[in-house]
């Protein structure tokens, strides 16, 4: 009976010694655990740690760190982790959005700076006047016209506009002709107009004149304007001369219409220029035309239809011969198309 106790006291011993083993066993295992896990978290914060320090040296990139994160390895040669991974793309993620506002607030800038610049760059329009042509008065002396051409200057580059343009724009955008009937006078308003402002101009047009009288305005030079020139043509001398301001420019020697046909007498003004014409009536041609009364003008002597001169005709210069017109020698003829504006009076006696 003793014995068997015994027995059953020993047994009980050795199973409360293996509950015992048990428990420390399974306490290790989960302290060691435990110490992995710990392990690894100081691992990742390391990694972490590191990877920040060097963005602060290196600056970030979007493609080489995602790059960097995708080939880096971990001590034992091994592919990083995904989460690893997934860490730095996020973080790349986060460095794009920064560039990106960097560069919207660059581009902000740019734009700002540039319309500040294109404000201090504008500046308000400056406007003149040319009475480029007239008056030139109609051989039936039915109407005179101008045509005045506007200048302006600023920018961005102004609008010109007329209070009135009688050829409906065909001069151009910054040339109007205004017709007058007989004794009508006219005030020319102009403007030029752009962001920076408005200048004004107004001319006065008259019969027998002109004059800019507001805006900032210049007249035209006095070596295009017609009423400083006067041409008078002397029958019985067969001379043409040119005044300007009174002084004698040039004296010319003529050739006027022939007894039979001959050139009219009174006071005209100068009016189209024609360069070269054929006049088939005559079998001749000539150069540097310009009108002065309906189908008389002024022109050069006579050339054949192979273009030479015609001797005979240039050796009549001095007489009276041609067919109404007033011919010139080929150089002077020139002089007066070159030099001469339209709309210069003309007296022949």
């Amino acid at each position: 009976m003793d014995k068997f106790l015994i027995k059953k006291i020993f047994r009980n011993i050795v199973i409360i010694n293996i509950i015992f083993f048990c428990l420390f066993t399974f306490a290790g295992c989960s302290k060691l655990n435990s110490g992995n896990v710990n392990s690894n978290e100081s691992i990742s914060q390391s990694n972490a740690d590191a990877a920040a320090e060097k963005k602060q040296d290196f600056g970030t990139t979007e493609s080489s760190s995602v790059s960097g994160s995708l080939n880096t390895k971990d001590a034992d040669g091994n592919g990083a982790g995904s989460g690893k991974d997934n860490t730095n793309i996020n973080n790349n993620n986060d460095n794009g959005s920064t560039q990106n506002q960097d560069s919207g607030s660059s581009d902000t800038s740019t734009t700002a700076s540039q319309t500040t610049q294109s404000t201090i760059n504008n500046t308000p329009p400056r406007l003149s006047l040319e009475v480029i042509e007239g008056p030139v008065i109609l051989e039936d002396n039915s109407i005179c016209y101008y045509r005045i051409k506007a200048k302006a200057s600023g920018s961005p580059s102004p609008e010109i506009s007329f209070s009135k343009d009688d050829s409906g724009g065909a001069w151009g955008k910054n040339i109007a002709q205004i017709n007058l009937l007989p004794g009508e006078t006219y005030e020319l308003a102009v403007k030029a107009t752009n962001l920076s402002g408005q200048a004004n101009a107004c001319v006065n047009l008259a019969w027998e004149g002109s004059s800019i009288n507001k805006g900032s305005t210049i007249i035209v030079a006095d070596e295009a304007n017609p009423g400083n020139y006067l041409i008078e043509v002397s029958l019985n001398e067969q001379k043409v001369k040119v005044f300007y301001k009174n002084e004698l420019l040039k004296e010319m020697v003529c050739s006027s219409g022939a007894p039979v046909s001959p050139t009219p007498k009174g006071t005209f003004r100068t009016s189209d220029k024609i360069k070269y014409a054929w006049l088939p009536e005559y079998n001749v041609g000539a150069y540097y035309f310009v009108r002065f009364y309906g189908s008389y003008l002024f022109h050069s002597t006579p050339f054949d239809k192979k273009g030479n001169l015609i001797e005979a005709e240039q050796q009549n210069l001095g007489k009276p011969v041609s067919h109404g017109c007033v011919r010139l020698d080929l150089n002077d003829e020139k002089w007066l198309y070159d030099t001469l504006p339209s709309g210069v009076t003309v007296k022949i006696y």
